[in-house]
């Protein structure tokens, strides 16, 4: 079996700031129709950044989506035509006040297939030097320097559940052995 939908029409439903959504009719392999809505977003980057004494830099923020705070790995949207590399970049800086003297891509994720074509683009940055935060005027967030197994045990816990976080740290972790 072919595992393809073929779009047949597309409508927009809704424009925001970081999202569009799409009502798409498609056919299936079936031949029937059926509608899928789809959310679409340019992407983000994410940054798991790792000191030189194996911290892991992570960042507080309350997310009105889940009325809660969560704890993250720094990450922000690109911009449009941004490079996912300069994104990220931009964001260690933004958000810790870090710069890294190594920034290396380990994951793109697509964090819900099922719905939105968003990738994110995960770094591991290394060789940190601290500067000052320089968040968006409308983002309160608070950065903070863990111990690579107190992070690990956050993840185990369920204190940690942001999916970018928890499959950057958790790669991170593996490739850096911490």
């Amino acid at each position: 079996m072919e595992y393809f939908e073929k779009t047949i029409s597309s409508e927009l439903v809704y424009k925001g700031n970081i999202i569009n959504v799409e009502r798409v009719t498609v056919e299936l392999p079936n031949g029937k129709l059926a509608t899928r809505d789809v959310v679409r977003n340019r992407g983000a980057a994410a940054i798991v950044p790792v000191t030189s004494d194996g911290c892991i830099i992570l960042v507080e923020q309350f997310r009105k989506p889940n009325e809660r705070v969560f704890i993250e790995i720094p990450a922000g949207k690109l911009d449009e035509g941004e490079a996912p590399e300069n994104c990220a970049i931009r964001e260690l800086e933004e958000e810790t006040g870090y710069r890294a003297e190594s920034l290396k891509k380990i994951l793109t994720l697509n964090p819900t297939p099922a719905f939105a074509d968003e990738l994110l683009h995960i770094y591991i940055a290394t060789g940190l030097t601290k500067g000052e935060a320089k968040p968006d005027e409308d983002e309160f967030i608070s950065a903070k320097s863990y111990p690579a197994k107190e992070v690990l045990d956050m993840i185990e816990k369920g204190i940690i559940t942001d999916s970018k976080s928890v499959a950057g740290i958790l790669l991170a972790a593996r490739m850096l052995k911490l």
